[in-house]
Formats: C-alpha cells, sequence, structure tokens
C-alpha cells in the first residue's frame, strides 16, 4: 500500500503557525468533483464534497475512489453493473483505505505523546509514542477535513505542530483482519442537497469474538463508536458478552435473511430503528452488522440511507462497494453477488420498497417504516440528526 509522507515542521516560536511542506504520493489518478445539489444531479456524483487544497491526501481506497467518482447511475434502470471493471472482489484489500504518515524531526527525550484533531475539535484522538519515535502511520480518516497534529514530550510541552487536509468520497474503516468491509454512512447528499453526517452511523462485518482482537476494539471506540446493532440471528453469546466492551450499548434482535424476507419481519426492524434513532439521540454512534456486512447488513444500510434522501442510484452504489472487500466479504461460491443486478439480492428488496406509498425513493422507503409502526417523530428525529 502506497502512503503518504507529510514532513512535519518544527514549531520554533509560540507565536509562528507552521505548514505542512510535505510531499503527497498519489495512488492512481482520481479527480473529486463538486456535486450539485438535490436528486441525482443529471449523473453526477451526489456525494457532497467541500473545497479542499490541490495537495489534500487521499484517504479513499484508490479503486473505491475511481469507482465512486467514475459510476453515475440512472433512476430505475437495473439492467447493468460497472462494478465489475474495477479491481475488487475475490480476494481484495480495496476496503482497507490507505495510510497517512505523519513524521517529525527527533527532538525531545523521553515518551512522546501525538493529538490529531479533525475539524473544529469534532473529533479528536492521542497516540502514546516510544522515545525516539519520528513518525506515525494513521488511517481511517474521514475525507474533505482539515486536520492538526501536536507533539508533546511526557511533561505536556508542545515541540511540534502541523496540519493536513483529506480528500475522498467514503470514509471507511478498516477493524482489523478477520472484521473487513467496514465504512461510514456518511458524506452522501439527498435529494434536497442536504448531506449526511460522518461519525454517525457505520456498518461491517461481525466484530465477534474470534474476530476482533485488542486492536480492533481500540479502533472502534476510537471512531466513536459508542453502540452496536447485530442484525444475524447467532446473538446469544454477545448479548452476555458485547464483543466491544461493556461500554458499547447493545441490541440485536436477529435476523434469518437479507432483503425483503428481512424487511417482512416488520417488528425488528421497528425495533431495530428505534434503537438507532435512541442512541443518536444520545449521541450514541452505532455500528450495525451482520457476518459479512453484505446481505441482512446491506438492507438496513439501503433503509436508512433511502429514509435520508439519498437517491437511490447512490443507494445502489453504497451496496455494490462490498464488492471491495476480500472473498469472503464480497462473494458466493466464486460469484460476486453483491451487485445491483443480481435478483435475489438487490433487485429483490428495491421492487419490494417500491410497492410502498409512491413519489421519490425516499417517499417510498418513509411508507414502508410508517407501515410497520415506527412514528412521524422518530422518522423526523432521524433525519434531523442525521442530516446537515
Amino acid at each position: 500500500m502506497k502512503r503518504v509522507l507529510i514532513a512535519l515542521c518544527v514549531a520554533l516560536l509560540a507565536a509562528c503557525t507552521p505548514t505542512s511542506t510535505g510531499i503527497v504520493v498519489q495512488p492512481p489518478s482520481t479527480k473529486p468533483t463538486t456535486p450539485t445539489p438535490g436528486g441525482n444531479n443529471g449523473g453526477q456524483s451526489t456525494v457532497q464534497e467541500p473545497e479542499v487544497p490541490a495537495n489534500a491526501i487521499l484517504v479513499t481506497n484508490a479503486f473505491m475512489e475511481k469507482y465512486l467518482e467514475e459510476v453515475h447511475y440512472p433512476e430505475n434502470d437495473w439492467s447493468y453493473t460497472k462494478i465489475l471493471d474495477y479491481p475488487g472482489g475475490g480476494p481484495g484489500e480495496a476496503d482497507i483505505p490507505p495510510t497517512v504518515t505523519l513524521s517529525w524531526p527527533k527532538g525531545a527525550a523521553g515518551a512522546l505523546s501525538l493529538h490529531l484533531v479533525e475539524g473544529e475539535d469534532e473529533w479528536t484522538r492521542d497516540y502514546t509514542l516510544e522515545e525516539g519515535t519520528t513518525s506515525l502511520d494513521v488511517r481511517n480518516l474521514v475525507p474533505n477535513q482539515k486536520y492538526v497534529y501536536t507533539v508533546s514530550t511526557s511533561d505536556g510541552k508542545e515541540f511540534a505542530r502541523d496540519s493536513f487536509y483529506t480528500k475522498g468520497h467514503l470514509h471507511q474503516i478498516y477493524f482489523t483482519q478477520k472484521v473487513r468491509n467496514g465504512r461510514d454512512l456518511g458524506g452522501w447528499t439527498t435529494y434536497d442537497g442536504k448531506t449526511v453526517r460522518y461519525r454517525k452511523l457505520f456498518r461491517s462485518g461481525k466484530p465477534s469474538d474470534g474476530y476482533i482482537d485488542d486492536a480492533g476494539r481500540e479502533e472502534a471506540l476510537a471512531q466513536g463508536i459508542k453502540a452496536q446493532l447485530i442484525l444475524r440471528s447467532d446473538t446469544n453469546s454477545e448479548t452476555k458478552n458485547p464483543p466491544l466492551g461493556p461500554t458499547v450499548e447493545f441490541f440485536g434482535p436477529g435476523f434469518e435473511n437479507g432483503y425483503s424476507a428481512m424487511m417482512k419481519e416488520t417488528t425488528k426492524v421497528k425495533q431495530c430503528f428505534e434503537f438507532v434513532v435512541k442512541c443518536l439521540r444520545k449521541n450514541k454512534p452505532v455500528l450495525f452488522h451482520c457476518s459479512i456486512g453484505s446481505d441482512r447488513t446491506g438492507t438496513m444500510s439501503i433503509l436508512l440511507l433511502g429514509l435520508l434522501g439519498v437517491p437511490e442510484p447512490d443507494v445502489c452504489k453504497d451496496y455494490e462497494l462490498s464488492y471491495f472487500a476480500p472473498e469472503d466479504w464480497s462473494m458466493t461460491n466464486g460469484k460476486c453477488t453483491r451487485i445491483r443486478t443480481y435478483k435475489s439480492r438487490y433487485l429483490d428488496v428495491i421492487p419490494y420498497i417500491l410497492t410502498f406509498g409512491s413519489g421519490n425513493f425516499r417517499d417510498h422507503v418513509e411508507a414502508y417504516f410508517l407501515s410497520i409502526g415506527v412514528s412521524k417523530k422518530d422518522i423526523d428525529d432521524f433525519r434531523n440528526l442525521m442530516l446537515k
């Protein structure tokens, strides 16, 4: 994996504000787009991208980035897929985001600490470093953000500071080698030009005992995850011992199947949505998952993004991103089935949704939720909490 090196400037005077002087090495060429708000934008990408400097660092895997940038599906036409034109599933590593290497001159004795800040103190993370450390690789960064980082000595004295900007279409999350297909639902633009907030809803393969390790748990907590919604059926052991730890709120109603069969288990779907809204009201970002994070997880993602007003062509692009995960996550019997043209999967759930109500895709999804007993207040609160 190619890495990006940012040379860290040493702060010589307290009044100085250093600027990044690092070299940016880009993976395969990608060019961010600036979408027009609303709808499917006439075939343009509907992922919101604020302006970022020309030297911003790509933090979405380059193959996934190219797919998200180049592919623009039409409304109501599921006769083809473009995902197979891109290097991805079976086996694949494109579900792992690139690292950013932060480096600084050696200049202080003793242990060091690095403090990383995203945006306007919206997210922070602290790292403890051994004496003599002069660099740190970080990943799982949100695109289209400014990051500031400082390096301090063990007595709290800051001796270096720098900043950098990121770019990309997707906030990917790599937990650990056995917990793959992880990503944030944030960044998409709705029919009316609003943007889905980052760091609110995450999806992945199962972070269960035997799959998640201590480093993976640490990463989940560091990303801000405070609640876990498990969609697969075998939840007994996890209910007694939540795999992300006792501080993470947990709910697991269990579904045997995904797609329309899952949607017909209306009591459980209602409970899942109410759990998500309850957690968001308490400022508890939610990770939802099944086993491989593709079918039951994919169905829940379709419903949540659709309810927020993300146009269906982009909802299906989010669904197809599972193709970029390794074979066990992206394929069935050697065949990629997590694609928009597959009738027993994506084209099972979409026609079922369209039987509810009328209007655009958001209206159909809302009609489904109302039909299963979800309150309009919960729907409105969900949108208010998730959109900006």
